[in-house]
């Protein structure tokens, strides 16, 4: 598994226009902490104590023989030290190394590649074979040979872009003690330049991908970007592209629990082409994943965990199913003929009471998303029984009806919410097209058996 690189450089550094005007300094980045740049000196024009100037938001520089771009800064602290000096200490929010500058206020790009810490494992591949030579009497091995092919470089066409999966080596150790590291990449070609929004965006549509069918927490750990330009203005430079380095919130969890058992792999949902129709798909659904995945990034209080895969599963169903019970046409003239029954000081209040009441119940929702997925084949349970345990739960919490007992404990809430999970899943894995046998192999993985048995106690509760 590949690591995300830490480093720490000296060097000076400047803002934009203004190299005349360097500060010393040090900059460091940490994938927990982010990226830090201490200055010893000012490098903004603000009078010392004067804080109502914002801050500069690109600073620029040259550390560890690299041009170095700061974006999205922010002072951290700034200190008057003696013998009269300024100490200055900024956050950044984005870090872009390399062999030029990237100080344009809209940088556009057009390609994205990208390792992430699971990749490899997600992909299944192994580029390494070994022939073994024994004697004559077939028990002395005379001859070992291990031999590492490069991986092909698989790529489809996709609507506005290529996409790409690459294989490279790394040669490790001495000629003593010799060792290889092999590793994946994904590349995103765009036909035409994309903005920094759109990169990150893809960037984080596949991260939540191999997160999601790994149930792991999956972490960028090498982000190469490569800056649009001109034919005429290309370099040796320019296709070298810049190094990208951001802070990563879930680095912990990433660090917690390594990939395992992939219930879902590259191979099953059905190789690169799938890759990209969930990109398709996702690119513009990014809160659902977000919601999703939230807990698998990120230590939560169970109560959230099942409040984020409820919003999950609700927002799912109203980007994808219907949201009204009568046509909207109908509901109107039925709404004003309800409300012509009532006196006149009373209709105001009455239309606004019932203006959403042609949309489904969560329980509705929940039930007919249960369905889509076939919760029944993933779980062995009732799409409805589930629906309204899930429901309930959720009600219970949110209204507290004292009458009605207490609700679901803890592990109850947990239990639901990791079938939600598996069922937004299954959910987003047919509308990305997933292979046909997916399904089968996420209810074959031993965390969903598991996950199974309990969830059918919950439910027959």
């Amino acid at each position: 598994m590949s690591t995300v690189e830490a480093f720490e450089s000296d060097g000076l550094f400047w803002l934009p226009g203004d190299e005349d005007n360097q500060v010393a300094g040090r900059v460091s980045f940490d994938p927990a902490a982010g990226t830090l740049l201490n200055l010893i000196g000012s490098i903004s024009d603000e009078d010392f104590g004067d804080d109502e100037k914002p801050s500069p938001e690109i600073i620029v520089g040259v550390a560890g023989k690299r041009y170095l771009t700061l974006t999205g800064c922010s002072i951290k602290s700034r200190k008057f030290e003696s013998p009269g000096f300024v100490r200055e200490v900024y956050r950044a929010k984005f870090l872009f190394a390399g062999h030029r500058l990237v100080d344009s206020p809209d940088p556009m790009f057009d390609r994205l590649t990208v390792r992430f810490n699971n990749l490899y494992a997600w992909t299944g591949r192994n580029s390494v074979s070994r022939e073994l030579i024994f004697g004559d009497d077939r028990r002395k091995l005379t001859k070992a040979t291990l031999i590492l092919e490069p991986a092909e470089v698989e790529e489809v066409e996709c609507d506005g872009y290529k996409l790409a999966l690459t294989g490279s080596w790394k040669i490790l150790g001495s000629d003593k003690s010799p060792g290889f590291e092999q590793d994946y990449s994904l590349r995103v070609a765009y036909d035409a330049p994309a903005d920094f929004r759109t990169v990150t965006g893809d960037l984080a549509v596949l991260q939540d991908l191999i997160t999601a069918t790994s149930d792991a927490a999956t972490i960028p750990t090498a982000v190469v970007l490569h800056i649009a330009e001109d034919e005429s203005a290309k370099s040796r430079q320019s296709r070298e592209g810049v190094k990208l380095y951001g802070q990563q919130m879930s680095y912990s969890r990433a660090q917690e629990k390594k990939s395992g058992d992939m219930p879902l792999s590259l191979s099953a949902i059905g190789g690169l082409a799938a890759v990209a129709r969930w990109m398709d798909f996702v690119r513009d659904r990014r809160v659902l994943t977000g919601l999703l995945l939230s807990p698998v990034y990120s230590s939560m209080y169970v109560e959230n965990q099942f409040f984020n895969r409820v919003s999950a599963a609700e927002t799912l169903h109203r980007m994808e199913f219907s949201n009204e019970l009568r046509p909207a046409g109908e509901y109107k003239n039925f709404r004003r003929m309800l409300v012509r029954y009532v006196p006149k000081n009373y209709r105001s209040w009455l239309s606004q009471q019932i203006v959403y009441s042609n949309e489904p119940r969560l329980r509705d929702r929940l039930k007919e998303l249960g369905e889509f997925a076939d919760i029944a084949d993933l779980f062995g349970c009732d799409a409805n029984a589930w629906a309204s345990a899930v429901a309930d739960a959720r009600n219970r919490m949110v209204h507290h009806d004292k009458g009605k007992g207490a609700g679901a404990s803890s592990a109850e809430l947990y239990w639901l919410g990791e079938s939600l999970k598996i069922v937004v899943l299954a959910s987003l894995a047919k509308f990305a097209h997933f292979a046909s046998g997916s399904q089968q192999r996420l209810r074959e993985a031993e965390d969903v058996k598991f996950l199974a048995e309990k969830l059918r106690e919950v439910v027959n509760l």
